[in-house]
């Protein structure tokens, strides 16, 4: 009986995940080269400063927080974040194989590192 609840919520949490893909999917459909261009600029520099940061600190240091707090923002930008949607998120860093990678490319283990920090962010952070 375990398993199957265990089962249903990775298929809610996948589906909420495919869920708010798709609306920022559309959104960045919308964006011109420019605001692509800056939004993963932005982002890119937001990744590398938490790699940098990641071996002097630890996931739910003040640092770290505050530069989640930013990525909390940013991936607010393309699609409205909340807490559930964010642990989501966060889950989805470190379970899937082609975000593992992508957070191996900046430094490796960051994807876990990530998806710890934005968890503690959503369960104790005032402002989501």
């Amino acid at each position: 009986m375990k398993i199957i609840k265990i089962g249903i919520k990775k298929i809610r949490s996948i589906d909420m995940v495919s869920v708010h893909l798709k609306k920022a999917d559309k959104k960045l459909k919308k964006m011109n080269p420019a605001e692509w261009e800056n939004y993963q600029s932005n982002l890119n520099n937001l990744i590398q400063e938490i790699a940098n940061s990641m071996d002097k600190n630890e996931y739910n240091s003040k640092k770290i927080q505050k530069l989640i707090f930013k990525h909390f923002k940013l991936v607010g930008t393309l699609n409205p974040t909340n807490k559930e949607s964010y642990i989501e998120l966060a889950n989805l860093y470190c379970e899937h194989e082609d975000f593992i990678v992508f957070f191996d490319n900046y430094h490796k283990g960051l994807a876990e590192f990530m998806s710890k920090a934005m968890i503690y962010f959503a369960n104790n952070d005032s402002r989501n």
